[in-house]
């Protein structure tokens, strides 16, 4: 017969082990950012290349402050916000870049349309 002792014992233990592994099992180390943050600032980069600070001005500060804010929890060692910070900036430097393209691409094609139109003024004209 089981006694009501042994099945105490039984949950103590099952609990004990079941919170070993929560805790070992949960625990597993956060690995350095390096590469999201080196990610992110090449893309910042490519940003400003294409002229983001004139086209989309508020996304690449964005993504400026949080690279900073990546940097310094890394030097904190606070790994999961400098992850986290770092991945965000580099969403907001490809969108900067992204938009800076488009917007480029449009005052191209404005500018293309524009001589069309011009063209056809003087070709009328012509006639």
């Amino acid at each position: 017969m089981i006694e009501k002792t042994d099945v105490m014992r039984l949950c103590a233990v099952l609990l004990l082990v079941m919170g070993a592994i929560g805790i070992f099992g949960c625990s597993a180390p956060v690995q350095k950012p390096d590469s999201q943050i080196a990610l992110a600032e090449s893309a910042i980069s490519r940003a400003r290349e294409v002229n983001a600070n004139e086209y989309a001005p508020l996304d690449l500060k964005l993504a400026e402050d949080k690279i900073r804010e990546a940097k310094e929890a890394f030097a904190k060692q606070d790994f999961e916000k400098a992850r986290t910070k770092a991945e965000s900036a580099l969403s907001d430097a490809t969108l900067a870049e992204s938009k800076s393209r488009a917007a480029k691409q449009k005052k191209i094609t404005q500018d293309m349309q524009d001589d069309v139109d011009t063209l056809r003024q003087e070709v009328k004209r012509a006639q």
